[in-house]
């Protein structure tokens, strides 16, 4: 068996990167061990299997190399600056950008640094396969120690923000180019994602294949079709995610209404304070940031009628929708990112990108009188999730195509 090199963002420190808490088990049942390097190593560190450990050889992520480690540097700095060039919207923008992209290429240069010096020596590409999770920081930094190290391959993942320039300042990606020039291959969480990159760069479009995320199977949820609709809703309190539009539904509801929301963000004061407001007829609950397992946890012992998830810029196919799914719970979610990878007919109801007020609350108000509140329907949600987004069933097929034991997942 080989062994499998990692790279995460926080992953396991932390709450974010929670999907990885349903890959990783695979990947440690199909590698002989699994080396986790965290970019920024902040909060506890979630339990991983006996066989993963974490590596932190870049103590500081944000130290960078002075002037003499850019000379010394000068044709890799090129060549990102070339990357810069070719991928900015305008000179203008990429000026604006520049003091923070210029403290980027210094960082970049030091974590190449580190790991040509601490973690390469070890590397044997017999042995050792390289994931670079998300096709971001950690893609650059391999990019640069493959310029020197050849021999060196790896593949990332792409999710949202990492494939779509609208999530970016200014609306670009910086080092897009030098990053899709050193990578192997970029698996999408997404159908729609791998169809954006492709579209993007179409002399790549081979290198783009589609590598859905999934959740892990606890059984169906408990049903209980009585006493005020349950609705519940999953995601940080940000802009994008659009808490406050839900918000605005639920105030306009005719139906007894108890929401449950789990979650924290910079928004969460605005989203307490308009829920204050609701009507008598509807509650709200907040359960603030919570662990993957907890949420879980939840679902098993929690009837719930309905699943929200409005966001604006979603990424891949929202996880937690996926995972609210496979507890047979449906869905009503705007269309965008992946989602409508999830939203086949079977599983809910699929807005347009932009859903007003009116029309969630219109939906909601109909969820206890129409197919969505049987058990039949419940039961059809679960195996549209099982057939698509069952964690064994993906991740393993995903591990079977980067160990070429399968042939690549076609466009379908």
């Amino acid at each position: 068996m080989k062994e499998l090199w990692l790279f995460t963002t926080r992953f396991p420190h932390g709450f974010r990167e929670a999907f990885l808490e349903n890959e990783l088990p695979v990947l440690c049942e199909r590698f002989q061990r699994v080396v986790i390097f965290p970019e920024h190593p902040e909060g506890a560190i979630r339990p991983i299997p006996p066989n993963a450990e974490v590596r932190l050889p870049v103590q500081d992520p944000f130290k960078g190399v002075g002037a003499v480690g850019l000379l010394r540097n000068a044709p890799v700095v090129g060549r990102l600056i070339a990357s810069l060039l070719k991928d900015a919207p305008s000179l203008r923008v990429l000026r604006a950008q520049w003091p923070y992209l210029r403290a980027s290429i210094a960082q970049f240069i030091h974590r190449a640094d580190v790991l040509k010096r601490e973690v390469m020596p070890h590397y044997d590409p017999k042995r050792v396969v390289v994931y670079a999770y998300w096709t971001h920081d950690w893609a650059t930094v391999l990019g640069m120690v493959r310029g020197t190290m050849p021999k060196l391959t790896y593949f990332s993942r792409a999710h949202g923000f990492d494939i779509y320039e609208e999530q970016n300042t200014n609306g670009w990606i910086p080092f897009r180019s030098f990053q899709l020039k050193h990578v192997q291959r970029v698996h999408c969480a997404s159908r729609t994602g791998m169809g954006h990159l492709r579209s993007r760069h179409k002399a790549l479009a081979g290198m783009f294949t589609l590598a859905r995320l999934g959740t892990t199977d606890h059984g169906p949820g408990p049903h209980d079709p009585t006493g005020p609709l349950k609705v519940v809703s999953c995601s940080f309190m940000i802009p994008r995610k659009r808490v406050l539009l839900l918000v605005e539904a639920l105030s306009k509801v005719r139906t007894p209404v108890r929401w449950v929301h789990f979650g924290g963000g910079e928004e969460e004061e605005l989203v307490r304070q308009a829920a204050a407001k609701f009507p008598a007829h509807v509650q709200a609950e907040f359960m603030g940031m919570a662990s993957n397992a907890d949420i879980m946890a939840w679902y098993r012992t929690h009837p719930v009628d309905v699943f929200v998830h409005l966001a604006r810029l979603e990424g891949g196919v929202a996880v937690a929708a996926q995972e609210a799914a496979s507890f047979g719970i449906p869905i009503i979610a705007a269309d965008s990112g992946g989602v409508r990878d999830l939203m086949d007919g079977r599983t809910g109801v699929l807005l347009p990108r932009d859903p007003i007020a009116d029309e969630v609350a219109a939906l909601l108000d109909g969820v206890r009188a129409g197919p969505m509140s049987t058990a039949a329907y419940r039961t059809g949600v679960r195996q549209a999730w099982a057939e698509g987004f069952e964690a064994r069933r993906v991740f393993n097929a995903f591990v079977d195509d980067v160990l070429g034991q399968a042939p690549p997942p076609g466009a379908g």
